[in-house]
């Protein structure tokens, strides 16, 4: 078999010039184009003018359609590949090519996220003619393409390419077309902004500081048709593509016959057997097969829908509904207003009676999970994080509400920093069909009257000079918590302690001085043992601790070593000592049981000369 000619797939330019002329008709309404200038024409010679080029682009498109079909039959030429290559083919995996996105429709991302392109056509005929096997990437940068681990990267311009990689013959040439906004005169461009893609070369002539660097040339164009550069340089492929898709209506495209790019494939590393099949494989591909694939590639420009085309089509129908639902509005607004009017004052009224009352009213809407509340109630809350954990906590209790009537108490943190006690009482509101609406309620502040209830609960509880646990409230406790444990394999204890020689303190010091050590010794119970433990005076001098689920009896003693130490630092003009019996509770022992054994200790403490420490199972 021969090797095939040597050929470059390309379109004249004169094709791609009557194409932009075609682009341009279509949107320009006051301006044409020749080789040189921008003329303004009257009405009568735009329509003549739009209809010589529309027979252009019916003549254009019938001589691309023959060629096409001439070239249609057309095979690609055999080549001819050494033993070496067919062997590098068969071990040759899949090779990566990677290439910049947005150059369509040399490569381009479609609307589905695939890869799409002359330049991906051309590789697809490679593999068909070498059966070498691709991957195509695309990425948003050149700097991505050129730092990738591909092997090689497609539909590179020869003034791209970094200049260590190497290039294969190149598969398609294109003219370069100067693209400006409609408000700029092509004649007068210096100092004008250039849209620049980042990682290519400025043109000659036109200075850093007046360029603007885009990732994309699709980018590249937008800006220049929106008007945040001025004019860029192209090719003809990708600015009349873009300009098709994209229906731009401030762009002015003009032929220019300079630096014509020829697109090629790099390789990352110097492959000299892969270079040659792919250059081999281009050379067998032919010009025509190339010049059908392009045509093929173009042909599927798919138009952008944009507001400005949605409006250009259906203007006065738009208009037209915009009106009429303005004027419906309108009338409803109006409408409304006066009802709207009488029942602000009438919640205004309300809302100021709840404020005397010190209430604030709410209305929670089922469906919607939207809990509505009065601003002096918001006011009340101080920030917004205290209002969201209200809401949260309102939300909650009338979600799970189920009596049509309800009464309940509820703690909200305040905008003073403190946390308030408020009385909650609702009614459901149903529609005619007896479904739940919404929930209207109140919201009472009883913070004081819960501040006395807990008082007046509290003096029942506590002991009235230490604040422990009295008496008759420490017993109870006690017998709970012993009933809770049965059947728990757990150990508690159970202290009790007396203060050494208590009524030679009131005789010597008075009762003040024997009541402030009493004081002083509650402070310290309180420090030396847990949260968990239940700390109680169950006499004049006696104290009684319950420590449930302790690891050791070490552990009691040496919280009770604690006790004896503190009180003596606290009292330091009184010699104070303590006298602690201490028995476990390991099984199933009643509290009368539970407190005979402590008490017998500490008594035998006293006995032993006092200042000691007993437990029973230490007797």
């Amino acid at each position: 078999m021969q090797q095939g000619k040597t050929t470059i797939g390309r379109i004249p330019w004169e094709i791609s010039y009557l194409l932009s002329l075609v682009i341009k008709a279509s949107h320009d309404r006051n301006v044409y184009l020749d080789n040189t200038t921008i003329r303004k024409v009257n009405e009568s010679q735009m329509i003549q003018h739009k209809q010589t080029l529309k027979n252009i682009s019916f003549i254009l498109l019938f001589i691309l359609l023959i060629i096409g079909l001439s070239n249609s039959s057309h095979a690609a030429s055999n080549i001819f590949l050494t033993e070496e290559e067919q062997a590098y083919i068969a071990k040759k995996g899949v090779i990566k090519a990677v290439s910049l996105d947005g150059v369509a429709p040399i490569q381009y991302s479609d609307k589905n996220k695939e890869v799409q392109g002359i330049s991906k056509r051309v590789l697809q005929e490679i593999s068909a003619i070498t059966g070498l096997t691709f991957e195509y990437t695309l990425y948003g940068s050149l700097r991505e393409v050129f730092e990738s681990n591909a092997e090689i990267a497609f539909g590179i311009p020869n003034n791209y390419a970094p200049p260590d990689m190497i290039l294969s013959k190149p598969y398609l040439r294109s003219e370069t077309i100067l693209y400006i906004n409609a408000a700029q005169d092509p004649n007068n461009l210096d100092n004008k902004i250039y849209a620049a893609v980042r990682g290519s070369a400025l043109p000659k002539g036109i200075k850093e500081e007046n360029s603007i660097y885009f990732e994309t040339r699709e980018q590249s164009l937008d800006a220049v048709e929106a008007g945040r550069a001025d004019y860029g340089y192209g090719n003809a492929y990708s600015v009349a593509f873009y300009t098709l898709q994209n229906g731009y209506k401030n762009l002015i495209t003009i032929p220019k016959g300079k630096e014509a790019r020829a697109y090629c494939i790099g390789f990352f590393h110097e492959d000299e057997i892969l270079i040659s099949i792919i250059n081999k494989a281009l050379s067998a591909i032919g010009e025509n097969q190339l010049q059908n694939l392009v045509l093929d590639v173009a042909a599927q420009v798919e138009r952008k829908i944009t507001f400005s085309m949605v409006i250009n089509r259906y203007g006065k129908e738009i208009t037209f509904i915009i009106i009429a639902v303005l004027s419906i509005l309108l009338f409803a607004i109006t409408s409304n207003i006066k009802a709207n009017k009488t029942l602000r004052m009438n919640n205004r009224r309300y809302e100021v009676l709840s404020e005397i009352s010190n209430e604030y009213l709410f209305e929670y809407f089922t469906k919607t999970n939207h809990l509505q509340l009065s601003e002096s109630f918001i006011q009340q809350m101080g920030t917004q994080e205290n209002l969201n954990e209200a809401n949260k906590i309102l939300k909650n209790m009338l979600a799970n509400t189920t009596a049509d009537r309800q009464y309940f108490e509820i703690k909200l943190p305040l905008g003073n920093g403190e946390v308030g006690i408020f009385k909650v009482i609702h009614l459901s509101v149903n529609d005619d069909d007896g479904n739940l609406v919404s929930i209207i309620g109140k919201v009472v502040n009883i913070s004081n009257e819960a501040a006395k209830r807990e008082e007046l609960a509290n003096k029942a509880l506590l002991d009235g000079l230490t604040g422990l646990y009295n008496a008759i409230t420490t017993k109870e406790l006690i017998q709970t918590a012993i009933c809770s444990r049965q059947g728990k394999q757990r150990m508690d204890a159970f202290i009790l302690i007396d203060l050494d020689y208590f009524k030679d303190i009131n005789d010597t010091h008075g009762h003040l001085a024997g009541d402030n050590v009493l004081l002083q010794l509650g402070k310290v119970l309180k420090q030396s043992f847990r949260t968990t433990d239940i700390i109680g005076r169950i006499g004049g001098d006696e104290f009684c601790i319950y420590m449930p689920n302790i690891p050791s009896l070490d552990f009691v003693k040496t919280r009770c070593q604690k006790v004896s130490t503190l009180i003596n630092k606290e009292i330091e003009d009184i010699p104070v000592t303590i006298s602690v019996g201490i028995t476990l509770v390991d099984q199933d022992m009643g509290y009368e049981e539970i407190f005979k054994s402590a008490d017998e200790v500490l008594y035998q403490a006293k006995r032993d000369g006092r200042n000691q420490i007993v437990a029973w199972e230490e007797r």
